[in-house]
């Protein structure tokens, strides 16, 4: 038995001491501008994206973004969103009331799951011309531990849903 133990052992490091980084699989990298003016021949292409920091893969007829588990980042503040938060979860914990500032210029189907961990609400607006709807005109957190789902459904175009209150 300590004998078929540490032949396992010994199999295992020297598999592992093999891996060179030489021998890995890497994308072509494109920044957003390059990616969009590219048309690749047919379906099953992939790139990867150096502006926001993701894979995407072309379907024959666009870039598709490749999901991954998401991220959880804590703020604090006031925060506006940028390009690699898509995808992700932002948690607010302030004692005080905070504003999540959604910019111009984030790509269609950019989508984020926003909570209020602490006691101050979390109010969504837009800037540079973005349009942040909501059926009931609402876009502040409803309290603690309240969750909202951000979209981005056209250029400059979002949707809040979740856990809100008007004022």
């Amino acid at each position: 038995m300590n004998k078929f133990f540490l032949l396992v052992l010994l199999c295992t490091v020297s598999l592992s001491a093999q891996i060179d980084d030489n021998a890995l699989f890497k994308l072509e990298g494109a920044t957003q501008t390059t990616m969009s003016g590219l048309t690749p021949s047919g379906e099953g292409n992939f790139i990867y994206n150096t502006t926001d920091k993701k894979v995407y893969v072309f379907d024959g007829t666009s870039w598709r973004k490749l999901l991954f588990a998401p991220q959880v980042s804590e703020k604090t503040g006031n925060y506006t969103l940028v390009a690699s938060d898509d995808g992700n979860v932002l948690t607010f914990n302030s004692a005080t009331n905070v504003t999540l500032t959604v910019p111009a210029g984030l790509a269609v189907g950019f989508n984020v799951s926003v909570y209020q961990i602490g006691t101050g609400r979390v109010t969504i607006t837009g800037a540079g011309g973005v349009s942040v709807r909501n059926r009931l005109s609402r876009f502040i957190t409803a309290g603690q531990n309240a969750g909202v789902g951000i979209m981005c459904t056209g250029t400059n175009v979002f949707y809040a849903t979740g856990d809100l209150r008007r004022n």
